[in-house]
């Protein structure tokens, strides 16, 4: 015998989908099933986990996640399911993706592998910054903050002038009212309040009303790991000064390869090219340039493509 049911309207139909929807919407939420198993999850009879593994808070009735890493409850501060020790859960609250503070000190949360497991395990270090002043800590932007005190790259203190204006540039330049700062050092001479980058676009080159300078990381030199290298550029005429991009940078009269002078360089027709499958990097009237130096044997040709 054939069974008949009734066949659905088009209202009832809608009202079904939406329930299923909700339903199925709800049950993702539970488990945590969004296809990312990442952060903070309450699944089944209130149980927790973090990124798809069980969690265990020592208060699970007052546990709350903060941000995707960190979390508290009644008793303590959380970082990726792992209790914070001896922190104040009161209290605790997330600053960033790596820091965390309570009433009484700031926490930086990181991870890391391990060569000898050949980068297949994932590790996670906690750590307590020294000295923090945990009322006054401030998350700035490229990775740095600050306190009433000094500053801080990565939950590393490093002294500053005037700890009250620090402000970073990029990931390597930074100022205060005082002084500019490049890789955590004090510039020598030079005016905070008029320090900035020459190009947004190209960080590696700074200056004040007065100095210009390039900064960047040394790998290449042997014997030696890297390490930071400032250079000023010497005799630059400010009023004209730019920075061309790829390192290079020029006046009226010089240019300049990562802050070393380019003797035979024609800076009036000095143009950086911005076709990065160039095999130069740069011309100008008279010859091709490669990294600062000059190409032997390349006709400079037309250049299209430059800035």
């Amino acid at each position: 015998m054939r069974v008949r049911t009734p066949a659905l309207t088009g209202s009832a139909t809608t009202g079904l989908a939406r329930a299923c929807a909700l339903a199925l919407g709800a049950l993702a939420a539970l488990c945590g099933c969004d296809g990312s198993a990442t952060g903070y999850q309450r699944g089944w009879a209130g149980a927790w986990t973090y990124g798809g593994a069980a969690f265990a808070p020592a208060d699970p009735a007052t546990f709350q996640p903060l941000s995707p890493h960190f979390g508290r409850d009644a008793r303590q501060g959380y970082c990726r399911g792992s209790a914070v020790e001896g922190s104040e859960g009161a209290t605790f609250e997330a600053l960033s993706e790596h820091e965390a503070r309570d009433g009484r000190a700031v926490y930086y949360c990181s991870t890391y592998r391990k060569a000898q497991e050949y980068w297949a395990y994932q590790h996670l270090r906690i750590a307590t910054i020294p000295g923090a002043d945990a009322a006054s800590y401030r998350v700035l932007a490229h990775r740095h903050a600050r306190d009433r005190h000094r500053a801080y790259d990565r939950g590393q203190p490093f002294a500053v002038r005037d700890a009250a204006s620090f402000e970073p540039l990029s990931p390597r330049f930074a100022r205060d009212a005082q002084r500019g700062y490049f890789e955590h050092a004090d510039i020598p001479g030079s005016h905070g309040a008029s320090f900035a980058l020459m190009d947004e676009d190209d960080p590696g080159y700074a200056r004040d009303r007065a100095h210009a300078w390039h900064g960047h990381i040394e790998v290449n030199q042997p014997n030696r790991g890297p390490h930071p290298v400032l250079r000023p550029l010497q005799g630059a005429d400010m009023a004209t000064l730019r920075a061309l991009g790829r390192g290079y940078a020029a006046d009226a009269r010089r240019v300049w390869y990562q802050g070393e002078p380019l003797a035979r360089a024609d800076a009036a027709s000095f143009r950086v090219l911005t076709e990065a499958t160039a095999e130069v990097d740069a011309r100008d009237r008279a010859q091709a340039w490669q990294r600062g130096r000059a190409v032997a044997g390349n006709d400079p040709g037309p250049s299209p493509g430059v800035r």
